[in-house]
């Protein structure tokens, strides 16, 4: 009996994670970004993983295993600046978004790593493991220094200049198109723009690595005996990225650059409130889901914009659930159900739904292509109109421009959609492809987190690329060698022809003088 029991118990414990210490930190600004580390995060919590997160954005129903602890930022700003975006995209340049942006990052940053809570948790307490929310957000990497742990960085995206230098993957400039190129890279004129996009993108990602050091260094300062910010970047263990290759872009990564792209998708989806249940179960024709996101307010809309938009959801046979972020939207339609904030993806699940009016950002476009709902694409900024071009080219949606909005547009492609069956064909047959993995996205990221916390950092994965700068990693110092070698050749050559010449002549003369004599 007691070895019965004894079995019993060892079967139990065999299939138990023993827990670690995680400390997860993000101070961004966009909720859409902690999402994803939110549901990795609640998995490893019910692996018995400990886990602490520190962000703006604490769950809305407290679970096991996991503390919060909560920024306080004025938004304010943040707010300010999205508003006018929403308004009027043309009149905001990318330029002068990727320098607000990072500045409201680096403040919210540095002050966080100052706050009295977080002082606290690095004078007090002990963790296994630190991961870094990746958003210009890299001089948190300084608390794995702190704690004497390994680091991992999840990035909201794909991969980008900054986190393949961090690691040491492939840039493939002449393949990976990017994020602002349009079409194929068969293309000479897009590869040309890829190429001098790339020179850009490197120039202003050493930029904001020139800030991030800045907040860096002031919080974990050499003369405290902490390792640089450059030595930080090269230790991280792996980096996440929020993205796969079955719904985007296809390009060579290293064993410790993993793909968890829609990490955020429930395996088993929650039921949704009372109210919007019944809603969308007695849509008998159907369901549409309008949003913008959790940035892009429909609040922000222009008037005229938004009058467009009521004016033709009134005149739909379906129903529209419409993210509405305040009390009141005067002239909702019948057929309108609006909610301050909406659980997105759930109700992406649900049967009924048949369009997604979205404002294409990655996160909409993965749940959206992971249940297989067609995109209406209503970009505003940043990558969300090349999410809406990939969208169209893969033929399971309609791209239009807010700001030239019509009722004309507007209702023709919400009727080209719903009445056209290639495209919920075509975003079923790419459910079943992104679908199609080994392991789901968050079995994926927490065999992943486990793995580095048992090989203690997994330094066995470290690429030695990683520790070449960008001359060596590309070999213009092997390529400057012999180039420098052939000249010294060529210059010896031409010196012993020369030698050999004069001799030659030296000589002829010589014997000529003889014959006279």
């Amino acid at each position: 009996m007691k070895v019965e029991y004894l079995t019993i118990l060892f079967v139990l414990l065999s299939g138990m994670s023993y827990g670690s210490r995680i400390l997860i930190y993000y101070p961004t600004i966009g909720i859409s970004h902690v999402l994803p580390v939110q549901a990795l995060a609640k998995s490893l919590a019910e692996r018995n993983h400990e886990i602490t997160f520190i962000s703006p954005f604490p769950l809305s129903k407290p679970m096991n295993n996991y503390r919060d602890i909560k920024l306080q930022y004025n938004d304010s700003a943040t707010s300010a600046f999205i508003s006018e975006v929403t308004k009027n995209p043309k009149n905001v340049s990318m330029f002068q978004m990727m320098s607000k942006m990072p500045e409201l990052i680096f403040n919210l940053g540095n002050d966080t790593l100052q706050s009295y809570e977080v002082r606290k948790l690095m004078r007090e307490e002990q963790f296994d493991l630190v991961i870094v929310g990746f958003f210009f957000t890299d001089f948190g990497l300084g608390l794995a220094d702190h704690f004497k742990c390994p680091s991992i960085v999840f990035s909201h995206a794909g991969s980008f200049w900054t986190l393949n230098k961090m690691v040491g993957n492939p840039l493939s400039v002449s393949a990976v198109p990017s994020s602002f190129v349009r079409g194929e890279m068969t293309s000479f004129v897009n590869r040309l723009k890829t190429f001098f996009l790339t020179i850009v993108e490197m120039t202003m990602a050493e930029y904001m690595k020139y800030r991030s050091k800045q907040v860096y260094d002031y919080n974990f300062p050499k003369s405290e005996g902490y390792i640089s910010y450059e030595e930080a970047h090269n230790n991280v263990s792996l980096v996440f990225m929020n993205s796969h290759f079955s719904s985007g872009t296809v390009r060579p990564i290293l064993p410790n650059m993993v793909e968890v792209g829609g990490l955020q998708v429930k395996t088993k989806n929650e039921p949704l409130p009372e109210k919007l249940q019944t809603f969308l179960d007695d849509a008998k024709d159907g369901a549409i889901l309008f949003t913008l996101g959790s940035n892009s307010k429909s609040t922000y809309l222009p008037q005229k914009t938004l009058n467009i938009l009521l004016k033709v959801f009134s005149t739909l046979k379906q129903r529209i659930v419409m993210k509405w972020e305040s009390e009141v939207l005067e002239g909702k339609p019948e057929n309108v159900f609006v909610g301050t904030w909406l659980p997105q993806d759930d109700i992406l699940a649900h049967p009924n739904i048949k369009l997604f009016i979205s404002h294409c950002g990655l996160g909409g476009v993965v749940e959206a292509k992971h249940h297989g709902v067609p995109v209406l694409g209503l970009p505003v900024y940043g990558d969300q109109p090349k999410n809406a071009e990939i969208v169209v080219n893969e033929g399971w949606g309609i791209s239009l421009d807010l700001m030239e909005l019509t009722e004309v547009t507007l209702k023709d492609s919400i009727s080209t959609i719903l009445n056209t069956p290639t495209y919920s064909e075509i975003a079923k047959r790419l459910s079943t492809l992104t679908r199609d993995r080994p392991l789901n996205p968050q079995e994926t990221a927490v065999y992943w987190v486990e793995y580095v916390l048992r090989h203690r950092g997994a330094p066995h994965m470290h690429y030695n690329g990683a520790d070449l700068n960008f001359f060596q990693y590309n070999s213009f110092d092997i390529i400057g060698f012999l180039i420098l070698m052939l000249w010294i050749g060529t210059k010896i050559i031409k010196l012993l022809i020369g030698l050999c010449f004069r001799k030659k002549v030296s000589t002829d003369k010589q014997q000529k003088k003889i014959k006279r004599n």
